[in-house]
């Protein structure tokens, strides 16, 4: 199992409706996990080019990623498709991104819920559900909640069924959020 991981720095307009000629802007990385302090770098260095006030999204996909299979599909694609030397980085994400090229099997769910005794009544719910013990159930805070990552899939159709009044959504490869920067703004 590799500790390679896609990375996604993104400044979105639903986030930066109040900016005058905010233009969205997102960078996708490459990168293993130990060399997180790169991906920061990255990160505090995009969003200190965008305008003041905007704010600046991080986030990692919730699975690593497959060396071996992203280097075969890369080749592949660049035979193939033949893209310019400046598309190489974004083809090369691109082909990280997909699918079939994970090393893991997690789920996340979007717990668009802030309320940390229900998020905490779901976590065990979903223990419960999955015989997945709870210290292998992952909870990270996100702008509108949590995302909860279990560490493979089950069958949710009771647990969903009875959350059905809230805002849950399962994401079986998707992105977790990891942190947000203000671009300060200019006195």
């Amino acid at each position: 199992m590799s500790n390679l991981y896609v990375y996604l720095i993104c400044s979105r307009n639903k986030d930066n409706k109040d900016i005058p000629n905010f233009k969205e802007r997102a960078k996708t990385i490459l990168e293993y996990k130990e060399n997180g302090d790169k991906v920061i770098e990255a990160f505090k260095s995009f969003a200190a080019k965008g305008l003041p006030g905007e704010q600046t999204r991080l986030y990692r996909s919730v699975n690593s990623r497959n060396e071996e299979k992203i280097r075969e599909e890369f080749i592949i694609r660049l035979l193939r498709d033949k893209p310019s030397m400046t598309q190489l980085n974004r083809t090369l994400a691109s082909v990280a991104q997909q699918v079939q090229n994970r090393d893991e099997s997690k789920w996340m769910f979007d717990f668009d819920v802030d309320d940390e005794l229900l998020m905490n009544d779901f976590v065990h719910e979903i223990a419960m559900y999955s015989e997945i013990p709870l210290l292998d159930i992952q909870v990270y805070k996100t702008p509108h909640g949590y995302a909860i990552i279990v560490p493979h899939g089950f069958d949710i159709r009771g647990l969903m069924e009875e959350w059905k009044d809230y805002d849950i959504t399962l994401k079986k490869d998707e992105l977790l959020f990891l942190n947000m920067i203000t671009n300060e703004v200019e006195e």
